[in-house]
C-alpha cells in the first residue's frame, strides 16, 4: 500500500470511529414547566440503572452510553410534581421534552413551618442517593405497595436481612460477614438524627416517606456516620418522614 492510500485508509478509520462514537446509545432531553419555560437544577435519574443527571440553565439533561431499550426516566424537583417517564432508547442519541406541572404545596413554601420544609429538601436528597448511591432504598411509592402493617414486614424479601422476634415486636437485623454478632443491632436515624436503640417496628408505617438501608461502615455514607467513631459495624437504617400534603 502506497503512503498516499495508507493516509487515506486511516483517515477513513477515524471517520468510521467518530461515526460509531456518535452513535452510542443515549438520552437528551428538555424540561419545561406547563408554561413552556425551562426549569434548572431538575434531577433526572434512571433508578434501574443507578444514572443522574441534573438539567442545566436551559432545562437541558444528557445521558450516555444507555444499554438500548426501554428505561424509566424519574423527575424530581421541589415546587413540582414528582414525574416518570417511560422511553426507548435507540442506537442514536433520541431529544424528549418533558413537562412538570407545579406542585400545589411547594408554591407556597414560604408558609410551610422551617421544619417542613427541611423535610422536603431531605426527601429530595434521598431520592438523589437513591438513583446515584450505594445501599437499598424503599420509596414511598414502594411502600405503599407493600401494604405492610409494621415497619419491618417492609423489608421481608429484601436480601441480606434477618429477623428476631423480641416481647411481642420484630427486630431487623443484616447478615453480613462483618458482623459477627447476631443481637447486634442497626443504628436508626429518623429524620437526620440518630436514635440509638431503637427498631424499626416503633415507626409507625404510614408515616414512612422513604428508607434508605446500609449494611456496613464501607457502604454508608458520611452523613449518617459523622465521624469514624460513629459508623455502625451493625450497618445503618435511615428513615424519612411523611410532610402533610406533599
Amino acid at each position: 500500500m502506497s503512503a498516499v492510500s495508507r493516509m487515506k485508509y486511516l483517515a477513513l478509520v477515524v471517520a468510521l470511529d467518530a461515526s460509531q462514537a456518535s452513535a452510542q446509545p443515549g438520552l437528551r432531553g428538555t424540561v419545561v414547566d406547563t408554561a413552556g419555560e425551562a426549569i434548572a437544577e431538575v434531577d433526572v435519574g434512571i433508578v434501574s440503572l443507578r444514572r443522574l443527571a441534573k438539567t442545566d440553565e436551559h432545562g437541558r439533561f444528557t445521558f450516555t452510553d444507555l444499554p438500548t431499550g426501554a428505561v424509566e426516566l424519574s423527575l424530581r424537583r421541589l415546587g413540582y410534581q414528582p414525574t416518570k417517564v417511560t422511553l426507548v432508547v435507540g442506537q442514536l442519541t433520541d431529544t424528549v421534552r418533558v413537562v412538570l406541572q407545579h406542585h400545589p404545596t411547594t408554591l407556597a413554601a414560604i408558609e410551610l413551618e422551617e421544619r417542613a420544609m427541611r423535610q422536603m429538601l431531605w426527601i429530595e436528597d434521598f431520592h438523589r442517593r437513591r438513583m446515584s448511591g450505594m445501599g437499598t432504598y424503599l420509596s414511598r411509592e414502594e411502600i405503599e405497595n407493600r401494604r405492610a402493617s409494621r415497619a419491618s414486614d417492609l423489608l421481608r424479601n429484601l436480601p441480606g436481612i434477618r429477623f428476631v422476634s423480641m416481647q411481642g415486636r420484630t427486630g431487623v437485623r443484616f447478615v453480613s460477614a462483618a458482623i459477627q454478632r447476631r443481637d447486634c443491632i442497626p443504628m436508626i436515624w429518623i429524620d437526620g438524627q440518630r436514635a440509638p436503640g431503637m427498631e424499626i417496628d416503633e415507626v409507625v408505617v404510614t408515616n414512612i416517606e422513604g428508607i434508605e438501608l446500609y449494611n456496613g461502615p464501607s457502604t454508608t455514607p458520611m452523613r449518617f456516620s459523622q465521624s469514624q467513631s460513629l459508623r455502625s459495624s451493625c450497618g445503618t437504617i435511615v428513615i424519612w418522614s411523611r410532610v402533610p400534603g406533599y
